[in-house]
């Protein structure tokens, strides 16, 4: 057996619980990462749905944030981008057959759930978010695609320094499209083993997203 071999061998007997206890921690981790997105997942995909808007919300920071389900910060650049795009030429033109605008946005919302095949590509297109808006000075329903900033991130893992095992817990805070706060903290692996949370280091960053 080389040398290296043995140093290896040596090392695991050494550690052989620690390695087995950051394993366990990586697992359970990872499991308690996979059960958030899953929920994570299906409560977007709810979200995904098209929704009516009403123009008093998409006029009100906090209650479009609350209609879309998305940031104040998603909620502002929404409202700024309406704003532009209503200058512009639509994607796409089609004539919905309604007794009133009220009734054709609704019904308008409803054709886009059911992923109706009449409906142009832009409208069925996939996004995070879909807004469907009455918009009375044209007389005339727009629908809004919203791919979102996300607000905060979470983050877990395991890692090493000098021998010692610990567990990274991350957070962090978008607070522009191109900007966010990130703070981390290293968990002791065998104090969390032993039902005691100790660290044993931090740091906070500031973040430039590209």
């Amino acid at each position: 057996m080389s040398q290296e071999s043995q140093t290896w061998k040596t090392a695991f007997k050494q550690n052989k619980w620690l390695m087995v206890l950051a394993v366990f921690s990586f697992l359970l981790t990872s499991a308690v990462l996979f059960c958030l997105w899953q929920r994570t997942r299906q409560a977007e995909e709810k979200y995904r749905q098209a929704v009516v808007v009403q123009q008093e919300q998409l006029e009100q920071t906090k209650a479009l944030s609350k209609a879309l389900h998305i940031s104040q910060m998603n909620a502002k650049e929404l409202q700024a981008a309406y704003d532009e795009i209503k200058t512009e030429t639509p994607v796409a033109n089609f004539t919905v057959k309604a007794l009133s605008l009220e009734a054709a946005t609704e019904q308008m919302a409803e054709r886009i759930k059911r992923q109706d095949a009449a409906l142009s590509p832009a409208a069925l297109e996939k996004a995070d978010r879909t807004a469907v808006i009455k918009n009375d000075e044209e007389y005339k329903v727009d629908v809004l695609k919203i791919n979102l900033d996300k607000s905060w991130e979470l983050s877990a893992g395991v890692g090493c320094h000098h021998g010692d095992a610990y567990i990274p817990f991350g957070v962090q805070r978008n607070y522009a499209p191109h900007r966010a706060v990130a703070a981390e903290i290293h968990l002791e692996s065998e104090d969390l083993a032993r039902g005691k949370i100790k660290t044993s280091g931090w740091d906070v960053r500031h973040v430039w997203r590209f």
